[in-house]
């Protein structure tokens, strides 16, 4: 009986240890010295005054111009990504303010934090600020200020690619 309990004790050790060894550790990154990027949703503000309600499209534009961001962000190797946990639609600076997305940042194991607004202005200029902020320090280490012409897939796609650029030539990283 006694074999019996240490064989049973040993298994289960061993599945714990596989488990364990199996889970993916959030701050790896961090502690490998990788800077660790969470990008909250973005904010967006037409005050265009269009007849055309193109609220859909902003939405999916957002969606991609932060994927397309992670999905750079990444391919560099200079910037690893954490997902904020937040419902779909309710993590920008527009649904919560900046302390408890810093906290979420932290909670995801981000060493910094993006955080952005889009502004249109009328039908062909929009404007779009974003800062990078230290979580540990709580100050913001990065910032631009861009505009860009055209409000379609490809005028949004080149500002994307210009910030993801800027972000990346930054000393800091």
């Amino acid at each position: 009986m006694d074999k019996l309990m240490k064989l049973r004790i040993m298994s289960l050790t061993l599945a714990a240890a596989a488990i364990v060894s199996a889970c993916p550790v959030r701050h790896s990154h961090a502690q490998a010295g990788l800077p660790v990027l969470a990008v909250a949703e973005i904010y967006y503000v037409d005050t265009s005054g269009e007849v055309i309600d193109q609220s859909a499209d902003h939405r999916r534009r957002l969606r991609d111009f932060e994927a397309a961001l992670r999905s750079d962000m990444a391919a560099s190797g200079k910037i690893a990504n954490a997902a904020l946990e937040c419902p779909p639609n309710a993590c920008s600076v527009g649904d919560i303010d900046d302390g408890q997305l810093l906290r979420k940042a932290k909670e995801a194991g981000a060493t910094h934090l993006l955080i952005g607004r889009f502004h249109k202005m009328s039908t062909l200029i929009q404007q779009a600020k974003f800062d990078v902020i230290d979580v540990k320090a709580r100050k913001v280490v990065f910032d631009r200020y861009i505009s860009f012409r055209g409000d379609n897939d490809a005028a949004w796609q080149r500002a994307e690619s210009f910030l993801a650029r800027q972000i990346l030539d930054h000393g800091e990283w």
